[in-house]
């Protein structure tokens, strides 16, 4: 499908910067957290609460001319459940459709970057054609057509908990030898910036003065 290249996270960290419905400061973070911990752009927003999965899922549809299909109000063929690897489904949270000769069509969990998308076309040798779906809606279906993805799911959700964690453990502790740097290096300055004390009566010239 022409125009899937379009489909990047700083694309879209650019439409929701002009559309002003979210801080910078939450974008850049968010970005970050893509880049260094592969944490979902989209998943990263909707979860932090900073925008709704209807929301942003509008935008989407809108700047990037997408159809937006809610997957549970489509008939999913037997032919499209076997045409990708579960794995890769369920890593990405996409709902496969229909299969039309090389091109399976596929719901994104509001928005599947080029890359990925790239990606599973290479290795499963097929063109996707995706529409705009919502996060929680892609969850539920794909538990009603994989009987094993609940169990995925939680584990996953499990191991993503664990890295914030880690993640905010980590933070904190830098904090902490930041903050411990910083008030030594203040003690120093204060140290350097104090007059030194007066010795009484005149000061003696040395003995050699002269």
């Amino acid at each position: 499908m022409k125009g899937l290249d379009k489909l990047t996270n700083v694309r879209l960290a650019e439409v929701v910067t002009q559309k002003g419905v979210i801080s910078p400061e939450v974008i850049t973070d968010a970005l970050y957290a893509q880049d260094k911990y592969g944490d979902p752009f989209v998943r990263t927003l909707v979860s932090g609460g900073h925008i709704t999965e209807w929301d942003l899922a509008k935008l989407v549809a809108e700047n990037f001319q997408l159809p937006f299909l809610m997957a549970s109000n489509y008939d999913i063929t037997e032919e499209a459940k076997k045409r990708l690897p579960a794995e890769t489904l369920f890593e990405n949270l996409l709902v496969p459709l229909d299969v039309f000769d090389d091109v399976v069509c596929v719901v994104m969990p509001i928005m599947t970057p080029f890359e990925t998308l790239a990606k599973i076309q290479r290795e499963a040798k097929c063109d996707l054609f995706p529409y705009v779906g919502l996060i929680s809606e892609n969850t539920k279906v794909l538990g009603d057509l994989f009987g094993d993805f609940k169990e995925w799911f939680e584990k996953d959700r499990v191991q993503r908990e664990q890295k914030v964690t880690k993640r905010s453990k980590i933070r904190s502790s830098t904090s902490d030898w930041m903050s411990i740097f910083d008030a030594g290096d203040e003690a120093i300055q204060q140290g350097l910036g104090e007059p030194q004390p007066k010795s009484g009566g005149k000061k003696k010239a040395p003995k050699n003065f002269l």
